[in-house]
């Protein structure tokens, strides 16, 4: 009976990784703030999380993303609790590209039970790895159709209103306030959409339409200029874009766009008047 229910599980984790999104996920600890009892006894946490993200089906109809993912945990003390022992930690979720998240501060317990995702039920630890589960999801999505990530930011934001209300409230309002800054950022969402349909588009050799795309993009990035002037997750997005786009721009002879490219992104103003000279 019992090899027969090993049999089962292992089933389950092998179909979780065929249809998972989340392809590889690299966690790193800096605990060197606790106490080498209290290192000991996250051994099987780094496995956890891993298994976390890897494991659960987070969309049915996306099963082929194979996100890499990439977070550090900084434990910054623990305390007890009665019989428990709660953990303070900040974190950084990045997908080693333009997505990097740094979360400033949250609270969980360690308890033996392994972690899974639920986006009802509250855990300290695991609401807050499925709430940036989701946003970088919701964030991936958006780059395969205009605002096609938007369930998975509500799966966010419903995650941490329930966890705002709950016994470790540490962290949340200030993500309440992040999930509302992505959501607003229409800007930002659509440059994500105009950005990769720009590269499919080039390299299938479509120029005229990769022409609008590249249009679009520019259209975009101006109304994330008006309105936000100087926004972060913009700045980290461009950081990993902006030489790309703009060698296709030169590639294509968009002089007018390369020129305005070096107005709306003045941290890569060289690289834009580079490729212009190049024309």
């Amino acid at each position: 009976m019992l090899e027969k229910l090993n049999k089962q599980i292992l089933f389950i984790l092998f179909i979780s990784l065929l249809n998972g999104q989340f392809k590889d996920t690299s966690i790193a600890f800096d605990d060197r703030l606790l106490k080498s009892d209290e290192r000991s006894s996250l051994f099987q946490l780094e496995n956890d999380i891993k298994r976390f993200y890897e494991y659960t089906v987070w969309n049915e109809e996306y099963s082929d993303l194979a996100i890499n993912l990439n977070i550090q945990l900084i434990f910054e003390g623990s305390a007890n609790q009665g019989s428990t022992k709660t953990y303070a930690i900040q974190s950084l979720f990045s997908n080693g590209k333009d997505l990097h998240f740094f979360d400033k501060g949250s609270q969980f317990v360690l308890n033996q039970n392994s972690l899974y995702y639920d986006s009802v039920y509250f855990d300290p630890l695991s609401s807050l790895l499925g709430f940036y589960g989701n946003i970088i999801l919701g964030a991936e999505l958006d780059t395969w159709s205009l605002f096609g990530g938007t369930s998975h930011y509500e799966k966010a934001r419903s995650i941490a209103i329930r966890s705002n209300a709950s016994n470790f409230p540490r962290g949340w309002e200030q993500r309440l306030i992040l999930i509302e800054l992505l959501t607003a950022n229409t800007g930002l969402r659509k440059l994500r959409y105009s950005t990769y349909l720009s590269y499919d588009q080039y390299k299938d050799g479509r120029i005229d339409a990769c022409s609008e795309s590249l249009t679009e993009f520019v259209n975009n990035l101006d109304e994330i200029f008006n309105n936000y002037s100087q926004e972060n997750y913009t700045n980290i997005f461009m950081k990993f874009h902006g030489k790309k786009i703009g060698e296709i721009m030169k590639k294509l002879g968009q002089k007018e766009l390369l020129n305005k490219m070096i107005y709306l992104d003045p941290q890569r103003k060289d690289i834009y008047e580079n490729y212009l000279s190049e024309i």
